[in-house]
């Protein structure tokens, strides 16, 4: 699904911020900017997280990648509403009915 809403150098962004009736929510944007926070590394050596299946980009600010570890995003079509999710967040105890939000492990 992601390819067909993104347009040239298009991508979705997930960002993790405090919220949501479980302490954490995801937070999904389409974006054409890398940000600073969203390399690790120091001077020659920079690491840019963009996850890639098919032509489809995924990019992760270094902060937010520590609560998504090992999660898969997959797009969620139901009655009510048609968005992009985190399923199966290792990183997560437990999370709300409707998926937006979570708690971590500890």
């Amino acid at each position: 699904r992601l390819l067909e809403i993104t347009e040239g150098s298009e991508f979705l962004r997930l960002q993790v911020e405090g919220g949501g009736c479980s302490g954490f929510q995801y937070k999904f944007s389409l974006d054409t900017v890398v940000n600073p926070d969203d390399r690790q590394g120091q001077r020659a050596v920079v690491v840019v997280r963009v996850f890639e299946q098919g032509g489809a980009r995924v990019v992760v600010d270094v902060d937010s990648l520590a609560f998504v570890k090992g999660s898969m995003v997959d797009f969620s079509q139901e009655l009510i509403r048609s968005s992009f999710q985190v399923v199966s967040n290792p990183q997560a105890e437990k999370g709300c009915s409707c998926g937006t939000s979570f708690s971590v492990k500890f």
